[in-house]
């Protein structure tokens, strides 16, 4: 059998990790896949520095607040992403997003397809959902991560 040049670079089998540094994944959530990371390490390949993380919101979870504040030592970049095929800015939906802490904290209202960049060291949280009216998909990705845990 012949070995592929590039076929490495495609991850068929990513990791499904629990037990991720920066957030708590104690909480049950319902209507919202959380904790399923999808992530891909040096284990799986050598040259990965970052990390990427898929979840689907389907229904307002329960508790609201998805994700509390926290930080991270690389950049990331967050995506939310509507299902409307036919608007690609109709997110389904309402979120409240927080950047900063104490009096400098900005709150957003995420209710078109959005990204973020979330520069590393920046608190950002909590991730509160208001409304759902259709699926969404949240990706975050993690850049120069170095070692995760």
């Amino acid at each position: 059998m012949t070995r592929s040049k590039y076929g490495k670079y495609v991850i068929r089998e990513p990791k499904f990790v629990k037990e991720m540094a920066f957030h708590d994944f104690e909480r049950q959530l319902s209507g919202f896949t959380f904790p399923a990371e999808i992530y891909v390490d040096k284990e799986i390949l050598k040259e990965a520095n970052q990390y990427v993380d898929i979840a689907w919101i389907w229904e307002v979870p329960n508790p609201a607040a998805m994700v509390g504040a926290h930080f991270h030592p690389f950049d990331e970049i967050v995506l939310f992403i509507g299902s409307n095929p036919k608007d690609m800015r109709d997110f389904g939906g309402e979120l409240e997003w927080w950047m900063g802490e104490g009096d400098s904290a900005e709150k957003f209202t995420i209710d078109t397809t959005a990204l973020v960049y979330v520069p590393k060291g920046l608190v950002h949280g909590p991730l509160t959902c208001k409304r759902v009216d259709k699926p969404s998909l949240l990706i975050a990705i993690g850049l120069n991560t170095g070692e995760y845990f």
